[in-house]
């Protein structure tokens, strides 16, 4: 009985742990259903994979020019002021040219008249024209001879009347700055530079006995050599006599006043000379030409009127005109003046440039890194703002050019791309940071999915394809297209619109 009773209770026990174990896996299994899967996904869709290159750059006008006479001599007429508009060819400025006008009128006259033969009276006139342009020269020579003179008497007075205050035995082999300089250093220096200006002043004495008119010419360009070297030292000097105050120099205010105004007077000494030796020079230079034309012109008329004289002298002529044509500085550009630094009346040296030009139009140059530059083609747009209107203007502009040649910055090798503005616009102005998103390549109703779905296995690109419970997900190769700048990238083949793909697998 006993035996039957605990046979039937191990029966029901077995029962009851397979019922509970069916019990727990029906149970996981319905848990396991509910649960939400691993993963996130996305839908391949219909749309416009875009592909930009941002870079930074700058605005520069298209066109800039710096202007300066070919030409030394005093400006006689200024025509523009910085901000004016204006075209190609018009005026900006002018130099004297009344005697190259004086030198084309005279070479045009004589190529008129050399059809026919001088009469003797007509030679006379010729001879009297040599005669008295020679003897405009001999003045002019006997007056570059005494400006090389006076010009010697006002530096050394503005040197020893004024200069030399601010030295204990300036004259000597051992002179002595006697005002506080900022060191050592600059000290010696201003002190070896009054020995070098000792020097000077007896190399021109040397010559002072000496000076004649047969070498003006030399006087004066040693005279303005001289002068040079001696404001250059003064000048020097001023810089310390300037820096001078009460607490540094140990003088009352009164006296550092009265330093200050004698070494003002010493440099406006100085500069008078340098003012007459450049007239004086300005004044041989032109009764040289002068004389030459003059005795130019009687050797072509005593030489006849033969084809070669006549050819000569239009070539002279032709001569004069581009002399003429230099004493005007034109624009070559359309555009506004940026810069008229000079005024009426001053001399202007040949080279120096005095008055700029620059066009209206403007350009964007930006360096794109070299792993980008194979994306960048001319003729690509761009969507640009300028860092001084905000992010929400946009100047559109289009790829004009590209470097062949690499600009290496910071160690990285970059290309210079150039890109003009498509509409001019009043508010851009040379200078500008410019904020670039160049449009390289776009491909529109086109596949596309987030470029984070793609996977890729030693070039084998696929993605995790979502099974219909949404569950689960099995990898499908696929073709890509385009990658774009937004984070999508076009599907060519292996995909369908609305498969879903993996975009991120939870932990």
């Amino acid at each position: 009985m006993k035996k039957s009773r605990w046979r039937f209770l191990k029966s029901w026990w077995f029962i009851a742990i397979a019922v509970i174990i069916v019990l727990i896996v029906v149970i996981s299994a319905v848990r396991s259903s509910n649960q939400p899967p691993n993963f996130d996904a996305a839908s391949a869709q219909i749309g416009t994979v875009t592909e930009l290159v941002s870079v930074t750059g700058s605005v520069s006008p298209i066109g800039k020019a710096d202007l300066a006479f070919e030409k030394s001599g005093v400006i006689s007429e200024i025509y523009v002021k910085v901000g004016d508009q204006i075209k190609k060819g018009d005026k900006i400025a002018s130099l004297d040219d009344s005697a190259d006008r004086a030198a084309l009128a005279s070479a045009e006259a004589t190529l008129a008249d050399m059809s026919r033969s001088l009469t003797p009276a007509e030679l006379a006139v010729q001879e009297s024209d040599v005669a008295s342009s020679k003897t405009a020269l001999d003045s002019a020579k006997d007056a570059a001879v005494n400006s090389f003179h006076d010009a010697y008497a006002k530096a050394q007075g503005a040197e020893v009347n004024y200069a030399d205050i601010f030295f204990s035995n300036p004259q000597s082999a051992n002179p002595a700055i006697n005002i506080r300089v900022d060191s050592t250093v600059h000290q010696n220096l201003l002190n070896n530079e009054r020995v070098a200006v000792s020097s000077v002043f007896n190399q021109w004495s040397s010559e002072l006995s000496q000076a004649s008119s047969t070498s003006a010419a030399s006087l004066l360009a040693d005279a303005a050599g001289y002068l040079s070297k001696i404001k250059s030292f003064m000048l020097d000097l001023s810089g310390v006599v300037n820096a001078m105050s009460t607490g540094n120099s140990g003088l009352s205010q009164s006296a550092i006043d009265s330093d200050v105004a004698s070494m003002n007077s010493a440099l406006s000494a100085l500069n008078s000379a340098i003012d007459a030796v450049t007239t004086a020079q300005s004044s041989l230079t032109a009764a040289q030409a002068s004389y030459d034309q003059a005795l130019s012109d009687y050797n072509l008329k005593l030489s006849g009127n033969s084809e070669q004289s006549i050819a000569a002298q239009a070539a002279k002529v032709a001569q004069a005109k581009a002399v003429l044509d230099q004493d005007t500085l034109t624009s070559p550009i359309d555009g506004i003046v940026t810069r008229a630094d000079p005024s009426v009346g001053e001399f202007a040296a040949a080279g120096s440039s005095g008055f700029a030009v620059q066009n209206s139009s403007f350009k964007i140059e930006a360096y794109v890194p070299e792993a980008d530059i194979a994306k960048v083609a001319v003729g690509d747009l761009a969507s640009t703002t300028l860092d001084a209107y905000g992010s929400d203007t946009d100047f559109p502009s289009q790829v004009a050019m590209i470097d062949p040649a690499e600009t290496v910055i910071e160690g990285v090798p970059t290309y210079k791309v150039t890109l003009y503005f498509v509409t001019p616009d009043a508010r851009i102005r040379s200078g500008m940071t410019a904020n670039l998103d160049i449009l390289t390549h776009q491909a529109a109703d086109v596949l596309e999915v987030p470029s984070r779905a793609i996977t890729d296995d030693n070039g084998a690109k696929s993605v995790r394809l979502v099974s219909a419970d949404g569950k689960t997900y099995s990898s499908v190769p696929v073709t890509i297209g385009l990658k774009g700048s937004d984070g999508t990238t076009e599907i060519t083949s292996g995909l369908n619109v609305g498969d879903k793909v993996v975009t991120y697998i939870k932990q």
